[in-house]
């Protein structure tokens, strides 16, 4: 008894249709939680009354002594600066006559 090849094509798929089919991979952990940096990591809020003050060598070190901050950058007009983040520095803005305009982390 001959049976047609494509008789046995089509029986071939319709029983590979009744295979179940692999059971899914488990989904990979959720990667581990970050701790939250504060909104404040640089002290700008603790030394915020400075805004329009002039920054000459005393308001710095008293800038300095209250935020705690990693470190203190100055931005004078025009200056370019870089744009890497770092949540413990603290940046004064100052005009040309060195009066400070703002105080943020960054």
């Amino acid at each position: 008894m001959k049976i047609p090849a494509t008789t046995l094509l089509l029986g071939s798929l319709l029983l590979g249709g009744c295979s179940t089919a692999p059971a899914p991979d488990e989904a990979p952990p959720p990667p581990p939680m970050m701790e939250p940096l504060p909104a404040d990591s640089c002290g700008a809020q603790a030394v915020g009354s400075m805004n329009g003050q002039i920054l000459d060598e005393t308001t710095r070190r008293w800038i300095e002594d209250r935020s705690r901050a990693d470190e203190i950058r100055v931005i004078q007009p025009d200056e370019q600066v870089t744009m890497d983040h770092r949540p413990g520095r603290l940046d004064i803005r100052v005009d040309d006559k060195r009066r400070i305009l703002s105080l943020a982390c960054g």
